[in-house]
Protein backbone atom coordinates (compact mmCIF):
# COMPACT_ATOMS: atom_id res chain seq x y z
CA UNK A 1 0.00 0.00 0.00
CA UNK A 2 1.43 3.52 -0.70
CA UNK A 3 1.37 6.42 1.29
CA UNK A 4 -1.07 8.05 -1.17
CA UNK A 5 -3.24 5.06 -0.06
CA UNK A 6 -2.86 5.95 3.36
CA UNK A 7 -3.24 10.16 3.54
CA UNK A 8 -6.86 11.44 3.28
CA UNK A 9 -5.43 14.89 2.08
CA UNK A 10 -6.44 15.87 -1.38
CA UNK A 11 -4.51 18.72 -2.71
CA UNK A 12 -6.34 20.58 -5.64
CA UNK A 13 -3.91 23.91 -5.79
CA UNK A 14 -1.70 26.54 -3.93
CA UNK A 15 -4.35 28.46 -2.96
CA UNK A 16 -2.76 31.11 -1.42
CA UNK A 17 0.28 32.39 0.48
CA UNK A 18 0.93 34.83 3.12
CA UNK A 19 4.14 37.34 2.95
CA UNK A 20 5.58 38.93 5.64
CA UNK A 21 6.43 42.90 4.35
CA UNK A 22 7.44 46.07 5.92
CA UNK A 23 4.57 48.25 4.82
CA UNK A 24 1.28 46.15 3.91
CA UNK A 25 -0.35 48.90 2.39
CA UNK A 26 2.34 49.75 0.22
CA UNK A 27 2.80 46.44 -0.43
CA UNK A 28 -0.46 45.82 -1.38
CA UNK A 29 -0.99 49.14 -3.56
CA UNK A 30 2.64 47.86 -5.70
CA UNK A 31 0.44 44.29 -6.16
CA UNK A 32 -2.67 46.29 -6.95
CA UNK A 33 -1.01 47.84 -9.61
CA UNK A 34 1.26 46.02 -10.69
CA UNK A 35 -0.59 42.40 -10.84
CA UNK A 36 -3.69 44.45 -11.29
CA UNK A 37 -4.90 42.69 -8.09
CA UNK A 38 -7.67 44.49 -5.63
CA UNK A 39 -7.79 44.38 -1.69
CA UNK A 40 -10.66 42.22 -0.49
CA UNK A 41 -10.11 42.75 2.99
CA UNK A 42 -8.16 44.55 5.79
CA UNK A 43 -7.90 42.53 8.72
CA UNK A 44 -9.57 44.94 11.21
CA UNK A 45 -8.16 43.08 14.77
CA UNK A 46 -6.68 39.81 15.96
CA UNK A 47 -3.72 38.22 15.15
CA UNK A 48 -4.14 39.36 11.14
CA UNK A 49 -4.25 43.07 12.45
CA UNK A 50 -2.81 45.29 9.73
CA UNK A 51 -3.05 42.84 7.13
CA UNK A 52 -4.19 43.65 3.53
CA UNK A 53 -6.14 40.53 2.25
CA UNK A 54 -5.41 40.89 -1.87
CA UNK A 55 -7.77 39.34 -4.86
CA UNK A 56 -7.04 38.44 -8.35
CA UNK A 57 -10.80 38.94 -8.25
CA UNK A 58 -12.55 35.00 -7.94
CA UNK A 59 -11.26 33.74 -4.36
CA UNK A 60 -11.24 36.04 -1.19
CA UNK A 61 -7.27 36.11 -1.36
CA UNK A 62 -4.85 34.65 -3.30
CA UNK A 63 -2.07 37.06 -1.54
CA UNK A 64 -2.27 38.26 2.09
CA UNK A 65 0.21 40.70 3.16
CA UNK A 66 1.09 40.94 6.95
CA UNK A 67 3.24 43.33 8.84
CA UNK A 68 7.12 41.80 9.83
CA UNK A 69 7.75 42.25 13.48
CA UNK A 70 11.16 41.00 12.84
CA UNK A 71 12.44 42.25 9.76
CA UNK A 72 15.55 40.77 9.78
CA UNK A 73 14.88 37.05 10.91
CA UNK A 74 15.75 34.95 7.82
CA UNK A 75 12.36 32.39 7.69
CA UNK A 76 10.31 34.96 8.31
CA UNK A 77 9.83 36.41 4.54
CA UNK A 78 6.21 33.94 4.43
CA UNK A 79 3.94 33.56 7.26
CA UNK A 80 2.23 30.54 5.56
CA UNK A 81 1.07 28.67 2.45
CA UNK A 82 -2.94 27.66 1.87
CA UNK A 83 -3.73 24.51 0.13
CA UNK A 84 -6.82 24.38 -1.66
CA UNK A 85 -8.53 20.31 -1.10
CA UNK A 86 -9.31 18.36 -3.75
CA UNK A 87 -13.00 18.43 -1.52
CA UNK A 88 -14.57 21.11 0.38
CA UNK A 89 -16.07 18.79 3.53
CA UNK A 90 -16.21 19.42 6.72
CA UNK A 91 -15.36 15.80 7.38
CA UNK A 92 -13.46 15.66 5.31
CA UNK A 93 -11.34 18.43 7.16
CA UNK A 94 -11.80 16.47 10.44
CA UNK A 95 -10.71 13.33 8.85
CA UNK A 96 -7.30 14.83 7.81
CA UNK A 97 -6.89 16.40 11.49
CA UNK A 98 -7.56 12.92 13.15
CA UNK A 99 -4.75 11.67 10.29
CA UNK A 100 -2.50 14.74 11.11
CA UNK A 101 -2.79 13.61 14.74
CA UNK A 102 -2.03 10.46 14.48
CA UNK A 103 0.86 10.57 12.57
CA UNK A 104 2.68 13.31 14.78
CA UNK A 105 2.15 16.13 12.92
CA UNK A 106 3.05 19.12 14.57
CA UNK A 107 -0.48 21.11 14.81
CA UNK A 108 -0.02 25.08 15.39
CA UNK A 109 -3.71 26.20 15.08
CA UNK A 110 -7.20 25.82 13.46
CA UNK A 111 -9.22 28.42 12.88
CA UNK A 112 -12.24 30.21 11.79
CA UNK A 113 -11.77 32.26 8.81
CA UNK A 114 -16.06 32.96 8.58
CA UNK A 115 -15.03 32.16 4.72
CA UNK A 116 -13.59 28.88 5.29
CA UNK A 117 -11.69 26.65 8.69
CA UNK A 118 -8.18 25.99 8.40
CA UNK A 119 -5.74 23.93 10.11
CA UNK A 120 -2.47 25.11 10.43
CA UNK A 121 0.68 22.52 11.00
CA UNK A 122 4.35 22.30 10.26
CA UNK A 123 6.41 20.70 8.03
CA UNK A 124 9.85 19.26 9.14
CA UNK A 125 11.74 21.99 8.78
CA UNK A 126 9.13 24.43 10.59
CA UNK A 127 7.44 25.82 7.69
CA UNK A 128 3.60 26.56 8.20
CA UNK A 129 1.46 25.22 5.86
CA UNK A 130 -2.80 25.40 5.92
CA UNK A 131 -5.60 23.09 4.16
CA UNK A 132 -8.81 24.65 4.50
CA UNK A 133 -12.00 23.67 3.86
CA UNK A 134 -13.83 26.70 2.18
CA UNK A 135 -17.47 27.18 4.22
CA UNK A 136 -18.60 30.05 1.39
CA UNK A 137 -18.63 29.97 -2.37
CA UNK A 138 -16.64 32.44 -4.34
CA UNK A 139 -19.46 32.12 -6.95
CA UNK A 140 -20.55 35.86 -7.50
CA UNK A 141 -18.01 37.49 -4.90
CA UNK A 142 -19.59 36.07 -1.66
CA UNK A 143 -16.15 34.84 -0.02
CA UNK A 144 -14.43 38.48 -1.04
CA UNK A 145 -17.84 40.27 0.37
CA UNK A 146 -17.92 37.76 3.38
CA UNK A 147 -13.89 37.99 4.06
CA UNK A 148 -14.49 42.12 3.92
CA UNK A 149 -17.46 41.88 5.76
CA UNK A 150 -15.62 39.98 8.51
CA UNK A 151 -12.23 42.03 8.02
CA UNK A 152 -10.11 38.88 8.05
CA UNK A 153 -11.62 37.29 10.71
CA UNK A 154 -9.69 34.45 12.80
CA UNK A 155 -10.95 32.74 15.30
CA UNK A 156 -9.61 30.14 16.97
CA UNK A 157 -11.66 26.64 17.31
CA UNK A 158 -11.62 23.22 18.24
CA UNK A 159 -12.05 20.97 15.63
CA UNK A 160 -13.36 17.37 16.41
CA UNK A 161 -11.06 14.59 14.71
CA UNK A 162 -13.57 12.42 12.82
CA UNK A 163 -11.25 8.72 12.89
CA UNK A 164 -12.41 6.12 10.40
CA UNK A 165 -14.56 3.14 12.47
CA UNK A 166 -11.71 0.24 12.46
CA UNK A 167 -13.65 -2.44 10.02
CA UNK A 168 -12.42 -5.57 12.71
CA UNK A 169 -14.31 -3.97 15.47
CA UNK A 170 -11.49 -3.33 17.56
Amino acid sequence: MSQADLSPVRVAAIAHIVLFVKDPEASAQWYCEMLNMSISARAGDGPYKGGVFLSFGVHDHDIALFPNDAPDEKGREFEHIGLRLATDSADDLRRIYAFFLDNGVKIAEVLDHGVSTGIYFYDPDGHMLEVFHQRVSPEGGASIAELRGNEGQADPVELEPLRNPDPSGN
